[in-house]
């Protein structure tokens, strides 16, 4: 155990200092979102984000509140409007890159697995009432089309905790690569958009990164269910 600590600490130590060396000070913008309850009607559209925050002492990490181990994002491919919250995340579908499965509580080690295009609700249900942000900017259907497009063609990628946004290839020809959750979103909005949907520009990007981007303070931008 004492040689782990040994290995791994220098590491730590080094993403501490280089997340914090490309971090700017910022005030998030999720102290007042819209909330809306369970029995609500509630719409999902091509291109929203679905996201819940990440442990906000995570290095380089945007404070959000009530944030649980590394969070998680997910891009909208397919919308559903439901009378509940709950209906509405059984109907539509999202692409999410992912190491750990919600429905069967295992970790994912097939890289066939990792990413993968399904029903909301399996990442986004009822247990992280609360803690659930959908976020939405005014697009294009030329705009949703090309996240959908984009988030589909990862589908044979796999999931890589060490990936980085890529400002230098900003091309819906970009297949088969390896993300974490945050990446593969951000890669497709700013692919569709020209949109940098990182709170902080740091280094890394977190999913509280992605809540706190002032991009989404604007009406119906942002809201917590």
């Amino acid at each position: 155990m004492r040689k782990l600590v040994y290995i791994f600490l220098p590491f730590l130590l080094m993403i501490f200092l280089l997340s914090g060396f490309f971090r700017k000070e910022i005030h998030p913008g999720q102290n007042n979102p819209v909330a809306v309850a369970e029995n609500t009607v509630f719409e999902l559209k091509e291109g929203d984000i679905l996201i819940r925050p990440n442990w906000s002492w995570l290095p380089g990490s945007c404070p959000v509140a009530d944030g649980r181990k590394y969070g998680h994002v997910a891009l909208v491919t397919r919308g559903a409007t439901g009378q509940s919250i709950s209906e509405a995340l059984e109907n539509a579908t999202v692409v999410e890159a992912l190491f750990f499965d919600q429905a069967t509580k295992e970790f994912q080690f097939k890289k066939e697995n990792q990413i993968r295009q399904g029903k909301a609700i399996v990442s986004f249900g009822k247990k992280f009432t609360g803690i659930r942000y959908r976020l939405r900017i005014p697009l294009t259907e030329t705009q949703a089309a090309v996240m959908r497009n984009f988030a589909e063609t990862q589908l044979d990628g796999g999931y890589n905790i060490l990936s980085v946004k890529q400002k230098n290839r900003k091309t819906d020809k970009m297949e088969n690569l390896d993300w974490h959750c945050a990446t593969l979103v951000w890669q497709a909005y700013f692919i569709a958009t020209g949109l940098d949907i990182d709170a902080n520009g740091g280094l890394f990007i977190y999913p509280s990164d992605i809540i706190a981007c002032p991009i989404f303070e604007r009406p119906d931008g942002i809201v917590r269910f």
